[in-house]
């Protein structure tokens, strides 16, 4: 998928600096190292687990801000992953 950012969309995807040490400031410095964004399957899977699957941190509003317009408020998931055990049990 080529993506073309707005300059709202570049200034959140540059708005901080990774040092490369984390999966996500991996993931974020390789996206800063793109001209032209083409997310493939792994690129939207890792987009979407960041953006939903860890909880709360920052990483979801930073995530939409960038890839909204283009994926959808979902960025591109279509049914929500189902609850884990854990999340069942806190019901």
């Amino acid at each position: 998928m080529i993506v073309t950012l707005s300059k709202y969309e570049l200034e959140a995807l540059f708005r901080h600096e990774y040092s490369r040490s984390g999966g996500f400031q991996n993931f974020m410095k390789s996206l800063q190292d793109k001209v032209h964004l083409y997310l493939d399957e792994q690129d939207l899977e890792r987009i979407q687990r960041y953006a939903f699957d860890y909880g709360a941190g920052g990483w979801e509003d930073q995530l939409k801000a960038i890839f909204q317009r283009h994926l959808g408020p979902n960025l591109g998931r279509t049914n929500e992953k189902p609850p884990t055990t854990a999340e069942l049990d806190l019901k």
